[in-house]
């Protein structure tokens, strides 16, 4: 994979027909922009659509106008994560054109700036919108049981799972991503299931915990002290 600089990625945007400026390999670079900022130091390009009004991104495509097209590179270009700053309509002063900054250099694909410029790119012989090199999302972890919960209603706890999206234990696997419900439905599960099979911790709780038992008990030991005292 080539390394480029900002000045490589302007002149392979240039060979889609737009226009590159405000970096001193192009044409120079004008008053505004801050003195220690990436523009005076050749980090940073402006890229202007200045094509027809309305045309296709890309040969063959739909026309658009070109405000939709300058926001759509920015998109791009935001969605890539390749720039030290990607800046276009939406963001203040860009409303027509789009910012990139790039200090050094950058391991860059043909296949990515090909996106860049034109939402499009060619993979395995054919023309996809898919953007090049994006990273996917390492799959989640399998839930965790309860905590205290014993093998037995582990055990349990599976079989009535079976089928599902969750692997428990060393099975692990690769599963769609869990959500929000689904976690909450498993520790409901895992704990019903952990009552009935141990009821006397269960009920041994109940009468610890209860401020109603708790009552029940003082009240009695009150009783038979007074019996028995």
């Amino acid at each position: 994979m080539a390394e480029r600089t900002i000045v490589d990625v302007g002149k392979f945007l240039q060979k889609y027909g737009l226009n590159i400026g405000e970096n001193p390999a192009f044409g120079g670079v004008g008053k505004g922009h801050s003195p220690t900022g990436y523009h005076p130091g050749g980090m940073a390009i402006d890229v202007r659509d200045w094509r027809p009004d309305m045309a296709p991104a890309y040969s063959g495509g739909k026309p658009k106008h070109w405000k939709e097209r300058t926001g759509e590179l920015s998109y791009r270009a935001k969605q890539l994560g390749l720039f030290n700053e990607a800046l276009g309509p939406g963001d203040k002063g860009h409303d027509t054109h789009v910012h990139l900054a790039l200090k050094g250099k950058k391991p860059i694909t043909d296949q990515q700036l090909e996106w860049l410029a034109t939402g499009r790119t060619t993979q395995g012989g054919k023309l996809t919108d898919v953007m090049p090199g994006g990273v996917l999302s390492a799959p989640s972890a399998a839930p965790q049981l309860p905590p205290n919960v014993d093998q037995r209603t582990q055990d349990v706890l599976e079989a009535f799972l079976h089928g599902t999206q969750y692997k428990i234990g060393p099975r692990e696997q690769a599963v769609p991503k869990e959500t929000l419900a689904s976690s909450i439905k498993k520790q409901l599960v895992g704990q019903v299931l952990g009552q009935a099979l141990n009821p006397m911790s269960f009920l041994d709780n109940y009468r610890t915990n209860d401020p109603f038992m708790q009552g029940s008990a003082l009240a009695n030991q009150d009783i038979l002290s007074g019996i028995f005292g």
